[in-house]
């Protein structure tokens, strides 16, 4: 059977009493009202909150990274590192450079003819 006339709407049915609804509502109020407050502090265009949120675990890798250089100190094992890193690059070089001269001589001598060098740049 349908229900007849109005006696049910769940708009206006709800399982608190209304003394409950009324401290619902009073506690929303309160809420919003905390909001608002909020919301004017830190968005007030003519008073901009100070300071900064300092977090020191932040600061202390901040400040190991800038001051890198200052804590650095020479060892064996790192000038090692370095003249080893020099060394190699510098023959590399070296032996390009080798490489380079023998072919431009080999160009200026004649003995490399046109077309071999044109198509290859790999020297006898």
């Amino acid at each position: 059977p349908a229900m007849t006339g109005s006696s049910f709407d769940p708009w206006k049915t709800f399982h608190e009493s209304p003394a409950e609804q009324a401290a619902i509502k009073e506690r929303a109020k309160f809420r919003d009202a905390m909001k608002d407050e909020y919301r004017k502090l830190k968005y007030n265009p003519f008073k901009p909150p100070q300071g900064v949120i300092h977090d020191p675990n932040m600061q202390r890798w901040f400040s190991a990274r800038v001051t890198y250089a200052e804590y650095l100190k020479p060892s064996k094992r790192g000038s090692l590192v370095i003249a080893g890193l020099v060394g190699f690059f510098g023959l590399v070089f070296m032996g390009l450079k080798v490489r380079r001269d023998r072919m431009l001589a080999e160009i200026s001598n004649g003995e490399l003819d046109y077309k071999f060098r044109a198509l290859t740049c790999n020297p006898r």
